[in-house]
């Protein structure tokens, strides 16, 4: 029994399945009526009977255990937001159904291939312009695609935004079974090379068979990426639609590995205990952004905040700076960058403020208070020891840690360790290059891209927005804010706190107490709602 929504006469049917069988009386479950609202049904179409037959959709499970149940689309356009199991076949749910707890989030496997080697940089979907494009977002938001009733070709460019050199470069396609579609991948309109994905067996797979790769590839900071794709069909009638999910690079020699990633499709239950507080030795200091074009700084300086609060951990804060980005790019307008500075300091002072506890500690503004802010870290520094070291969350641009550092005193770096997870910060100093922090004898503790885990879609902080304590309502107006910037749009529909991530990770270990590397909404929930329920 199914909860579906359908607007026409081919949006209205789908197949059900159990653990990888699809078998004939879980085919073609059929809606005509209660067009344009929700409808709970459970008929098959036959020949016979177009609109379908009651009774006839169901699944034999023989033994009681864990089962995966999967459904598949017939046609585009079709939208079911709830299924029931039961072995009353006269029951039939009425208006919403029964109340269901989500505990199993979807799982996007470019974010699975991206993760798949530290060092890897990735350009997802997102980052590529669809307007006019040829392509449309499909699946929520997971796979570019091509309206095969609109189109038959699609292209898209964007630019290379890490730092130059030589990469082995995977493409992340989507093998379909109506037929196969030809990639093209062109470098400043030189193409590189062709790539068709074998026809699938199921409606849609995503693994190793779906991924391109090439090595050995030069690129160049700003040099253009285009992706074209023509659609396939297999009898003519139906069309695979040209789907992909992004690009990753990756260091030579390991985009064989990257390349055969496994799609892991097993769903996992969200944690629901609080993660152990565990802090190494020594203090903290965060440097971000926030005035660059990206706004994800305003919630993932709130979430940092609170989640040092909440640790009980906000004496170890001993500097906190934002809007490190020193040389503003065109992406952003100079009025709209001070709008973001104003923005930070009240993402800052206010949640500090409603938190408490950070009463000894003043927030700079790293552009418009720069010699303040670099002897502020350079005191910080300069009071390191092997059993007091400092740990700087670089979550923004490596500048302002690169310039404390050549203002600090020399023994004091081997103290000093830099906790990094994506090297579009690493890469985009307009004054130190990320080896030349390195060559101060700093330690990198390089963790995975945050990104991956933390940012989310919106609906993932409603226990946040619709909560009764003005403190976690706070910190969700700051990612709700970054979502509806008007400079970028890449944060449409998601919560931002990626570089909390690093927070997280300290306080729950970091490299020396095995730390959570890649912390969920979950981790941070629990550690908040915890903190909030105490007091």
């Amino acid at each position: 029994m199914c909860r579906a929504y359908s607007t026409g006469s081919e949006d209205n049917g789908i197949h059900v399945g159990l653990n990888d069988e699809w078998p004939e009386h879980g085919q073609r479950m059929q809606w005509c009526e209660g067009k344009k609202q929700w409808t709970w049904a459970s008929k098959q179409r036959t020949k016979e009977a177009h609109c379908g037959v009651p009774k006839q959709i169901y699944l034999d499970i023989e033994k009681a255990g864990i089962h995966d149940i999967q459904f598949s689309m017939r046609e585009d356009g079709f939208e079911f937001d709830k299924f029931i199991l039961t072995k009353d076949s006269t029951y039939l749910p009425k208006d919403e159904g029964p109340k269901v707890t989500t505990l199993w989030p979807l799982r996007s496997y470019f974010k699975q291939v991206g993760a798949s080697n530290i060092a890897n940089k990735t350009l997802p979907i997102d980052d590529f312009p669809i307007k006019d494009t040829g392509f449309y977002k499909h699946a929520g938001g997971k796979w570019l695609g091509i309206n095969p009733n609109k189109h038959k070709e699609a292209q898209s460019t964007t630019p290379f935004t890490f730092k130059s050199g030589t990469y082995d470069l995977v493409f992340v396609a989507v093998g379909e079974n109506d037929g196969q579609s030809d990639f093209k991948i062109l470098i400043n309109n030189k193409l590189l090379g062709t790539y068709s994905p074998p026809i699938s067996k199921d409606v849609f797979e995503e693994g190793e068979n779906g991924n391109a790769l090439w090595e050995n590839v030069k690129l160049r900071r700003g040099d253009q990426i285009t992706v074209t794709a023509k659609i396939g069909s297999a009898d003519g009638k139906e069309w695979a639609r040209g789907r992909w999910s992004g690009i990753v690079f990756t260091p030579i020699g390991k985009g064989k590995s990257v390349e055969a990633t496994p799609f892991a499709s097993q769903l996992r239950v969200s944690k629901s205990k609080a993660p152990n507080i565990r802090p190494p030795l020594g203090r903290i200091a965060v440097v971000a952004d926030g005035n660059s074009p990206d706004p994800d700084d305003l919630g993932g300086t709130a979430l940092s905040i609170a989640l040092l609060r909440a640790a009980g951990l906000e004496n170890r804060l001993v500097h906190y700076s934002h809007s490190c980005d020193l040389v503003r790019v065109k992406r952003i307008s100079e009025q709209a960058e001070k709008e973001r500075h104003a923005l930070m300091q009240s993402a800052c002072d206010v949640t500090a403020r409603r938190w408490g506890g950070f009463d000894q500690l003043t927030f700079l503004d790293a552009k418009w208070q720069q010699d303040e802010t670099v002897k502020d870290l350079a005191k910080a520094i300069n009071e390191s020891s092997a059993q007091d070291p400092l740990w700087i969350i670089e979550a923004g641009e490596p500048d302002i840690i690169g310039f404390a550092l050549e203002a600090s005193k020399k023994r004091k770096h081997k103290f000093v360790k830099v906790i990094t997870h994506h090297p579009a910060n690493d890469d985009a100093g307009d004054f130190y290059t990320w080896q030349q922090i390195l060559d101060f004898g700093v330690e990198e503790v390089r963790i995975p891209d945050q990104n991956i885990k933390l940012k989310v879609n919106l609906s993932q902080w409603d226990w946040a927005k619709n909560h009764s304590d003005p403190r976690i309502q706070w910190v969700w107006l700051q990612g709700k804010i970054a979502e509806v910037d008007d400079v970028v749009k890449f944060q449409k529909g998601k919560w931002d706190c990626s570089d909390a991530g690093m927070i997280l990770y300290w306080i729950t270990g970091a490299n020396v107490n095995d730390g959570l590397e890649q912390g969920t909404v979950g981790d941070v929930k629990n550690l908040l709602l915890n903190y909030i329920n105490k007091k």
